[in-house]
């Protein structure tokens, strides 16, 4: 995930963990807080702020987003329930400003999006 400039946060790394542990037939294990802090001091890994443009989304990986995902979205609303907010900006793309990554790591590049509707 963070070659293609995705900020990686504790949920995610807990909802990839109980997949593994789900795969791997470990049914009893709970992916809490606690594993979670231990499983970064044990690996190194901390949280930076994503600086600078070192990096960039790859555009496929948004386009797909907005064709595939977006639209089943959208699918599930009624017009009435659609409005208008041409005159407020919306950035769609928002990202956190902070990513987990390995201590030994000096810079963690990133690009902040731009892009709003």
């Amino acid at each position: 995930m963070r070659d293609k400039n995705v900020p990686i946060s504790g949920p995610f790394i807990i909802e990839e963990a109980l997949q593994f542990a789900k795969a791997l037939g470990y049914d009893e294990f709970r992916g809490s807080n606690g594993w979670l802090e231990k499983f970064k001091r044990r690996y190194g890994i901390m949280a930076k702020v994503i600086s600078g443009e070192s990096k960039d989304v790859d555009d496929n990986d948004s386009e797909n987003w907005i064709t595939e995902t977006l639209s089943k979205i959208l699918k599930d609303y009624k017009p009435e329930n659609i409005f208008n907010a041409d005159e407020t900006a919306l950035f769609f793309q928002c990202l956190s400003q902070k990513t987990l990554t390995f201590k030994k790591e000096k810079r963690v590049g990133g690009k902040q999006s731009k892009a709003s509707l």
